[in-house]
């Protein structure tokens, strides 16, 4: 179909989205060749509706689409017609046949009559011909079975396959449509592509939040599994952030709208989705070239079959039969040379798998990274953030000088203002909480993996690393026991330097993030033995919260740059490595790894953009669940092309010794595919770890 629409003029690229049932045109506006697009493509029988706001439709497609089914039963009353006239030894039999094979297989004639103007050998024009030659040798019941078969299958196919696509349409239509806004102090209702960034949503027990935002007022038990996969409703109140998409169940919210529409986290959602599910995996680019040669081959030696042996039985004076039983075997042939069950084995599995796991909350880019984690031999977890809760706090204030602990406290908030850093947002809480007055430092950098530098009433300060703070004068011997001390309590030291030395120690306490534990052995179980934890911290905070998660190989004291050397060490060690971060911070290893896995997408735009795979929500679970669905994923696909393969090439050995039929052979094409595409959507099961 991509190929007949590229042939109207003004098109210059056309590309069919499998998943989505969508067509993408690239055109010259000058021509504008959309109207002649539509007409090419409902001609062919297929139903299609220009998309308006970025909804899938509704609607049920053309006159041909809609009379589909009809037709293929009438198809079907006039071969039982048939067959009930041939053994009661009426006339009226071939009549019948011949009336089954028009009602049934005028569409796929039509479609076949499109591809071969745009010079391509598709299974409608494979079809067409094996009906067309059974009639010509009087196997009219042979034809008229082919084409009830055909179509029959292509209607359970196309319903088994309209599973997936509105997986797709669920997902949009989470979005209402319209949202109730306060405008000039009243509440009224507009579509949600024409609210403004800022303005304010009010959204009542029973809605779906139309638009992302920050509660303003209110509070309300959030059902957010849609967009994170988790199945509990969250309590969101002031200043918390929540999704379109989402179900407010308890109370009523009062909502800062922070993203238009188009750009909420469930359209990026949907974009990405449908982006992995368009692209083409490893796997799926393999069979495509097998096919590539596998048709035209078979169609060779079908024309060989059909012409070779009654020509070489005719020069030898041999009787095999003929050209008749010849040229049936070679329709035989032409009819399993249709690649149909081989090219669709691999998507539809990839796309059911991408959206189960869209489902769980895990956003995966597309099949490769699906094929990636399938292979996975080692995982590597950062440490703040990930394998903790990233919400680090300050327990202890060490002042080594003398110093107020509400001065260096003030110090310090000074110098972290600046700085996007986890332990720096715990600084400031701290001073918050202690009432203290919190300026600006001067001449500010932050350095990464050493920390920040600045100056403060004149003075120059450092904060960061106890070694870095080494490196610019010696740690007396009583401060390096404290560090030791604190840092064999599992806690991150910052060391508050001047240029005469160690002013004081700050110690920062991350809690270990709930059910690390449980997903580290999840990990194990699903045979992943290599579990490594990679960190810029101390080695004893380090030990600490990887005895706590289960994870008995650290590497610390890391910058970011040695985090990808530790990533690609591992991948000579052991293979293929998936690498799970916060997506920010850790963006040159997940990078590296063969998959980059980031937590907690759905609160960080930049890591929903550009991880390979997006955990929406903060549930180190799903990362095996990830390596599982992976393994399914690949087993199924193996499963269906061996499948498709054996069969087809069975029927074709069956076929040249002269004991296939034609119905065989439609059994070998639409009955096989309908069964690897019934395998394929077994994946959008749920088998959560």
């Amino acid at each position: 179909m991509a190929k007949s629409v590229e042939r109207v003029e003004g098109v210059r690229s056309a590309e069919l989205n499998f998943a989505s049932g969508s067509l993408v045109l690239e055109y010259e506006a000058s021509t504008d060749p959309r109207a002649e697009v539509l007409k090419v493509v409902r001609d062919a029988g297929h139903g299609i509706e220009p998309l308006e706001g970025g909804r899938v439709p509704q609607g049920h497609g053309s006159v041909w689409a809609q009379g589909h089914e009809a037709t293929t039963a009438v198809s079907g009353v006039l071969l039982v017609a048939g067959w009930l006239f041939s053994h009661g030894g009426s006339p009226f039999a071939p009549v019948a046949y011949a009336a089954a094979i028009v009602v049934g297989g005028w569409l796929t004639a039509r479609r076949g009559a499109l591809a071969l103007r745009a010079r391509t050998l598709d299974m409608n024009v494979l079809m067409s011909l094996a009906v067309a030659g059974a009639a010509a040798i009087g196997e009219w019941q042979e034809g008229a079975m082919v084409v009830f078969l055909f179509s029959l299958g292509q209607i359970l196919e196309a319903r088994a396959l309209a599973r997936t696509r509105a997986s797709i349409r669920s997902l949009v239509d989470l979005t209402p449509p319209r949202a109730r806004v306060l405008r000039d102090g009243r509440e009224m209702f507009v579509a949600p592509d024409q609210v403004g960034v800022g303005e304010t949503l009010v959204v009542k027990p029973g809605e779906r939040i139309g638009l992302d935002g920050t509660v303003s007022g209110g509070g309300s038990a959030v059902d957010e599994s849609p967009i994170t996969g988790e199945s509990v409703p969250a309590e969101r109140t002031i200043g918390d952030r929540v999704f379109a998409g989402s179900l407010s169940m308890s109370g009523i919210l009062h909502l800062e709208v922070t993203s238009p529409a188009a750009d909420s986290t469930l359209a990026r959602m949907v974009h990405l989705v449908e982006e992995a599910q368009a692209a083409r995996a490893p796997m799926q680019r393999l069979v495509d070239r097998f096919t590539r040669w596998y048709t035209p081959a078979v169609v060779v030696a079908a024309a060989a079959v059909a012409v070779v042996p009654p020509l070489l039985g005719l020069a030898i004076g041999a009787d095999w039969g003929g050209f008749a039983p010849w040229f049936y075997r070679a329709l035989v042939m032409l009819v399993v040379s249709c690649p149909c069950a081989l090219v669709i084995s691999t998507p539809v599995a990839i796309v059911s798998a991408i959206t189960r796991a869209t489902r769980d909350g895990i956003l995966v880019k597309g099949g490769v990274f699906l094929e990636a984690a399938a292979a996975v031999r080692a995982v590597a977890f950062d440490k703040t953030g990930t394998l903790t809760r990233g919400m680090p706090e300050i327990t202890d204030i060490v002042p080594c000088d003398g110093s107020d602990a509400r001065q260096v406290l003030a110090v310090a908030a000074a110098l972290e203002v600046g700085s996007t850093h986890p332990v720096a947002a715990a600084v400031l809480r701290a001073a918050a909480g202690a009432a203290v007055d919190v300026r600006h430092a001067d001449s500010f950098r932050q350095e990464a993996g050493v920390g920040v530098r600045g100056s403060v009433s004149g003075v120059r300060y450092t904060l960061g690393s106890p070694s870095s703070a080494h490196d610019a004068a010696p740690i007396p011997a009583d401060v390096g026991e404290v560090i030791e001390r604190l840092e064999g309590e599992g806690k991150t030291v910052l060391a508050l330097a001047a240029e005469a030395g160690v002013i004081a120690l700050l110690a920062v306490a991350d809690e270990p993030r709930e059910g690390a534990r449980e997903a580290v052995a999840a990990l194990r179980l699903a045979g992943i033995a290599h579990v490594v934890m990679l960190t810029g911290d101390n080695e004893r905070t380090a030990a600490a919260v990887a005895s706590t998660a289960g994870v008995t190989e650290v590497r610390a004291r890391l910058l970011p740059e040695e985090k990808v050397d530790a990533v690609r060490d591992l991948r000579e060690r052991f293979g293929s490595v998936l690498m799970v971060g916060d997506g920010v911070n850790d963006a040159p290893a997940l990078a590296a790894a063969d998959v980059g896995v980031a937590m907690g997408a759905a609160a960080s735009d930049v890591a929903l953009e550009t991880a390979d795979v997006a955990l929406m929500s903060e549930d180190l679970g799903a990362v095996a669940e990830l390596v599982l669905l992976g393994r399914r994923t690949v087993t199924t696909v193996k499963a269906n092309v061996g499948f498709s393969i054996v069969v087809k090439a069975f029927v074709l050995a069956l076929a040249l010794v002269g004991t296939a039929s034609l119905w065989m052979a439609v059994f070998a094409d639409m009955g096989v595919s309908l069964l690897v595409t019934l395998n394929g959507l077994r994946l959008l099961r749920s088998r959560r770890v």
